[in-house]
């Protein structure tokens, strides 16, 4: 029997230290639509977006990721995730409704230890009437022309002690792994999954985490229209005072095109177009190998990143970050993370 779990990413939360600073910068720079706000979180989306949110800002002492959300595919299946799920170490439970979804079961990986939620019930965003489009109803408003006018989440990049284990775990509940890339035979250093089979690219993607730590984060994506869309971001960016920290340019496994920023509270933020697509319900994860330049950083391999570009949040201290860097900077290693690895921006 063939089985859809989930159906997409709904949500990521994202943890400032500067909320107000971040909450300013997503709707004026980056394009997204503020919808409410309740508590220490304020709740956007992009303009294009149906849901009721797709990014929660929340304030926190240090910047990273919280609540990673999943729309199911049906009714039922939060559900059977829970059942699934029942009497393991990964269970949280049931949270009776959240701003913006209804019930939702949450549970974490079993290596990353980050937390994810699934639900069923969602609100969709109503538009008042001066911001609906008047001839393409697809659209639930009509186009902002805000900043980058990000249009919607992508996908989510984390750090994971054992990219094996989790990758298998997140198999359980319907995940396609996509592509992976070696160092060597067995040592993955980067995974992609979609969690349906109608989706291009991926919604998920691993990294390796060195440091002993856990629920950290690599950085959260999301998508524009068009490749050229992604050029026009970079010039928002620099008008507005925001410094490019990798980009304009294609990554290899994925072929989207990509530019990276770091938001006031620190965090890293993709934006991206284009890319493959890939609907086959049996395809076999492709495996790259990092000899000779990593494919995933750049299509022609002849891009190392900058330095501090394999940082993730929350940053590691002391012994932890003494693991990560010599993890990062390992000769076995070098092909993928680079020369500049083991180093702060």
């Amino acid at each position: 029997m063939s089985e859809i779990l989930l159906s997409q990413l709904a949500h990521v939360e994202l943890i400032s230290p500067k909320p107000a600073e971040t909450v300013e910068w997503m709707k004026e720079v980056f394009g997204l639509e503020e919808t409410t706000s309740e508590g220490q979180s304020v709740y956007l989306r992009g303009w294009a977006e149906w849901l009721h949110s797709s990014l929660i800002i929340t304030e926190g002492r240090e910047p990273g990721v919280g609540r990673i959300g999943w729309r199911t595919y049906g009714p039922e299946d939060p559900e059977i995730v829970a059942k699934r799920l029942a009497d393991t170490e990964e269970a949280v439970g049931w949270v009776d409704d959240w701003t913006g979804h209804g019930a939702t079961y949450q549970y974490r990986a079993p290596h990353g230890r980050h937390l994810h939620e699934v639900f069923w019930d969602v609100d969709r965003y109503q538009a008042p009437p001066e911001q609906q489009d008047p001839v393409i109803k697809n659209r639930p408003q009509r186009f902002s022309g805000k900043g980058i006018g990000a249009r919607y989440l992508d996908h989510v990049t984390m750090p994971t002690q054992n990219m094996r284990g989790d990758i298998d775990f997140y198999k359980r509940l319907g995940a396609r792994h996509t592509a992976q890339t070696e160092v060597e035979p067995g040592f993955e250093v980067f995974s992609t999954l979609t969690c349906n089979g109608i989706r291009s690219t991926h919604d998920l993607a691993l990294v390796p985490d060195f440091s002993g730590m856990t629920g950290r984060a690599h950085h959260i994506a999301f998508r524009v229209d068009q490749r050229q869309d992604v050029d026009r971001a970079a010039e928002v960016f620099l008008a507005n005072d925001t410094p490019i920290e990798f980009g304009p340019g294609v990554h290899g496994i994925d072929e989207i095109t990509y530019l990276y920023v770091r938001e006031p509270g620190g965090f890293r933020m993709e934006i991206n177009a284009g890319g493959w697509v890939n609907t086959m319900p049996d395809w076999e994860t492709t495996t790259y190998q990092a000899a000779g330049g990593n494919p995933g950083q750049s299509i022609w391999r002849n891009v190392e990143a900058p330095e501090g570009f394999h940082e993730s949040w929350p940053l590691p201290a002391g012994d932890a970050a003494e693991k990560q860097n010599a993890g990062v900077a390992g000769e076995n290693v070098r092909d993928f993370f680079g020369e500049q690895a083991g180093t702060s921006r």
